[in-house]
């Protein structure tokens, strides 16, 4: 699992992740308390994961100017 520490915006996040579908990678909400989203995914390198949900974000136009952590949940 990853974890996104984000303090705004984070239902586009969340439906961003949740609706990412791209060479078969995708990301699903398994918790959210106050700034941490936890998400599930597919992939077996979850540090690449958390790199490509992080540069997913950024590529938005409101995800540009967000400050938020990415990274592995332990």
């Amino acid at each position: 699992m990853i974890f996104l520490n984000a303090p705004i915006q984070q239902d586009k996040i969340i439906d961003l992740l949740n609706n990412y579908n791209e060479d078969g990678v995708t990301f699903k909400l398994k918790s959210k308390n106050g700034m941490k989203l936890v998400f599930e995914t597919n992939m077996d390198d979850l540090e690449a994961a958390a790199a490509l949900a992080k540069s997913t974000i950024k590529k938005q136009s409101w995800g540009t100017v967000l400050y938020f952590q990415a990274g592995v949940e332990k």
